[in-house]
């Protein structure tokens, strides 16, 4: 990885497939067109897959390991030695504090970051990644100050027809 980029770069489908734990590319492709992903002349920029993921952009040293493919819950099942049903309970549950959250990608399958899943196993403290502001994640009309609707104070001819349409004498 070169970290004299400004940026962390792209990822192809089949990279993007590796890293969400997915069958195929086609799959990777069709989950970025549902989450918001755009591709630029077939690649996924790596910001804008964290966004996805909730993340604000990383700082530099964190590239290499944000770019790590995730854990479902059999990977956690293995590092742990339970069963796939345990680990998605612990997922879920969260009897232990300091075990990692899932990725709010989607429901199933959940995914879990290798890094923090092996700092957690390990004893050592779990990274934690700043998370993105709430109001990036909305639309850009919704953000925009709404206008109110004038309330015009003077006579309306077509008031009383509206009225007794409604019923309303």
């Amino acid at each position: 990885m070169n970290f004299n980029s400004r940026d962390p770069g792209s990822a192809s489908a089949e990279e993007v497939a590796k890293y969400w734990r997915l069958p195929s590319a086609r799959a990777a492709r069709e989950l970025a067109r549902k989450v918001g992903v755009r591709h630029i002349g077939g690649r996924y920029a790596w910001y804008s897959i964290w966004a996805v993921e909730g993340l604000a952009p990383p700082p530099r040293s964190r590239w290499g390991e944000l770019k790590l493919p995730h854990c479902t819950a059999d990977d956690v099942a293995d590092i742990l030695g339970e069963s796939p049903r345990s680990a998605r309970r612990r997922g879920l549950a969260k009897p232990d504090a300091s075990f990692p959250d899932p990725i709010p990608l989607r429901k199933k399958p959940m995914l879990w970051r290798r890094v923090q899943l092996r700092a957690w196993q390990a004893g050592l403290p779990v990274p934690h990644y700043k998370r993105a502001s709430m109001t990036t994640a909305l639309s850009p009309n919704a953000s925009r100050l709404r206008k109110k609707k004038t309330v015009c104070n003077s006579f309306d001819p077509w008031a009383a027809v509206r009225s007794a349409a409604c019923g309303n004498d």
